[in-house]
Formats: C-alpha cells, structure tokens, sequence
C-alpha cells in the first residue's frame, strides 16, 4: 500500500471502511515545523511504515509542497518503491539495508546508512560499478540499536578512506532514546553524538549532522543541527506536549460503515466470549472494521467510536472484521451510516493519542495499524480532491 489516492468522492460510497487523509494538513504541519526550527535546518519527512499509515506516497507528495527537502524510510523496499513512484527528492534508509539491495539503491540514488567497516566494504562494492554511493555514517550516542559506539569512529573514518572515491560521506546522525519524556538524557545524547563526530568533521567539513526526532526539532533547539528528522509532528500529535501543539492539524480519519442497528435486551451478550452482557435494553451498532482494519483489539469493552458526532463506547470483543457500539444514545443512526474509528466528523474528534490511551498503547502504533485493506483518500480541507 503506497496511499496513491482513489476517486474520492465516487469510491466512497462504495467502500466499507476508508481512512481520509488530508493533504493540507500536512503541508500545514511542515510549515509550522518549518517556522520553529528555522531557515537555516532542513527537514526530513519521515514516511517510512507507508507514511506512518497514512500512506507513503500520498504522505511524501505532501510533504514535499509543505516545504520538506528530504525525505525518510526505514528499509530499502520503501526507498525503492518511492523512487518507483518518482520521487526524486534526496531519500534516506535510516534503517539496515540487506546487501541484495545495495546495487538497486546506489543506482536509484538512495542514500545509505552504515556504522561498520563490513557495511562500509560492501557499500563501496555496489558503487564500484558505476555510482558512488553517498552514505550517512550512524552513531550509537545512547539509544543501544544500531550505530557505531563513539570509540568505534576512528575505525569507521578508516574504512570510509580505504573505500575512496566509491562512496561519498554525505552526513552523520544519532537517533535520541527519550526525547519526548526525558530532555537531559537527550541533550546528553546530543552531547555524545557531537564530540563523537568531531573527527568525522574535520575530515569532511561539509558534513551534515542530524539528530532530532518532532519532540527534540519543536522542544530542543541545541539538538537541530543542519537536519532534523520529522515523522509524528507531521501526521499532525505533538510529542510530550510542544508548545506548538495546538497548532498542528491531524491528518488522518479512519472510518467505517454502520452494517446493522438492532436492540438487545438484558441479559443477551455481544460478540466473542460473551464479554458484553446488557444490563438494560441497548442499541447496538455493528460496524465494519476489526483487528484486520487495524482497530486493536485492546480497544474492547474500553475504546470508543463516533457516530453522528456522539462518542459511542464499543461493546464486546472486536473481532476481525468488525466491532459492536452502543449507540442508544444516537437516535437516527441506521445501517450505511459512517462511524469514526479515529478523526473527524463535523464538529466532533476523536483523536489518535485519545484511542492510544484507551488501548494501552501510543499514537504512533494507533496511525501505523491502519491497515493496506482500507483505501486512503486524499482529502484537502474543506472538500474532497
């Protein structure tokens, strides 16, 4: 699933279930984290995890018009299947990338990250045969994942040397553990990455260094180097409360279709294991989305959807196509009607970080769950594209 739009306003009476991306809230969201950070930083969309669920090249094309210069994913596959679409825009796998992929990337002008002497070789290898490969050089600076530890940078910057003119240095970066929740260990991070990358400086000046997530990039301007790495803040949720929260829009609304409406009666349960059981009589929605969707089955007998802008809580195990709601307190809801898994409908919202905390969980897993079976339409505020 790659978020190409659909014929909005013809498909969408047609579907079951569809999540609504709008375009303008993402151009929105770079300009304000443009605006915060300044015009001397770049930004980097990070649209890895097909655009974080709102869809990848739907997510990137937006991105783009936002005013991002980079874009950001995390394997090959996603890379390569961006340059497929045409995007030529400056493209980073911040993640590991298999050898297989190495000569399809150094041709397609994807930029590479590495932080061992063996990646380095092996990178070198794929230009050999025509391009140079331009690679990010990645520093473990206390989140414990992938990158070479400080003491092991002299040894990286021999590697780089030995490998010439088949690769080009283009950049170095750290990845902060906890910047939405804990800003002193990650301006200790940030501390750790700079004095590391000193001597990758001063043997290539031009070196960019980028380290800072939405949390650092909107809350810690010392972190924002000459990049910083933007994925939440553009879906539209401030990490760890920014003072620019209120600013940013959402941009993606899940939703489904109302299949039945009936009444039980006390006593009667709904859905699988009998969970639900009616103390008086209930309205209940059915609804066509269930853990296939992405709607967490944690969201059980604890979550809530909208329907005709009324906050209805979901009864019942949801299941793997659909889920129940009690709508007693919706009047004329029927089947064909829209329920709201996460978004907007009129004046009502349900947000994403709203259904994470109903589920034990984050905003971030909420937006990526969404599903390849539901089609995303591009949207623009106020209508349909």
């Amino acid at each position: 699933m790659t978020g190409v739009a659909l014929p909005a306003a013809g498909r969408r009476r047609e579907l079951s279930r569809w999540a609504d991306v709008d375009a303008s809230a993402i151009r929105h969201n770079l300009e304000v984290i443009r605006r915060v950070v300044g015009d001397r930083v770049a930004v980097m969309a990070m649209v890895k995890a097909a655009g974080y669920g709102h869809g990848a090249a739907l997510t990137a094309a937006a991105a783009l018009e936002g005013g991002a210069t980079w874009l950001g994913v995390s394997s090959a596959e996603e890379a390569l299947q961006l340059r497929a679409e045409g995007f030529s825009a400056d493209l980073l796998v911040v993640g590991a990338a298999h050898p297989a992929h190495l000569d399809a990337m150094v041709a397609a002008g994807v930029q590479i990250t590495v932080w061992d002497p063996e990646q380095v070789a092996a990178v070198a290898a794929a230009a050999g045969r025509g391009l140079p490969a331009r690679i990010h050089l990645k520093i473990d600076s206390g989140m414990g994942r992938l990158g070479a530890p400080p003491e092991a940078v002299p040894a990286l910057i021999r590697a780089v040397e030995r490998a010439g003119a088949r690769v080009e240095p283009v950049a170095a970066f750290t990845h902060f553990a906890d910047a939405e929740d804990d800003p002193d260990f990650t301006l200790r991070q940030d501390h750790v990455f700079v004095d590391a990358v000193d001597g990758l400086r001063r043997r290539w000046p031009g070196l960019i260094l980028h380290a800072a997530n939405s949390a650092a990039a909107l809350g810690l301007p010392e972190t924002r180097h000459d990049l910083v790495r933007c994925g939440l803040a553009i879906y539209g949720y401030a990490p760890g409360g920014t003072a620019v929260a209120t600013e940013l829009r959402p941009a993606m609304s899940f939703r489904a279709r109302v299949t039945q409406v009936k009444t039980v009666h006390p006593g009667q349960s709904v859905g699988y294991g009998r969970t639900w059981v009616a103390e008086r009589d209930t309205r209940v929605a059915a609804i066509s989305a269930g853990y296939a969707d992405g709607v967490q089955r944690a969201q059980s007998n604890r979550g809530s959807v909208l329907v005709d802008g009324r906050r209805c809580p979901i009864i019942g195990r949801i299941s793997m196509d659909q889920l129940a709601a009690d709508v007693s307190r919706v009047d004329a809801v029927r089947a064909g009607d829209e329920a709201v898994l996460f978004g907007g409908q009129g004046d009502a919202w349900l947000g994403a970080d709203e259904v994470a905390a109903a589920g034990g969980t984050i905003s971030w897993e909420v937006l990526c769950a969404v599903s390849s079976r539901v089609p995303r339409l591009r949207v623009e505020e106020g209508g349909e594209d």
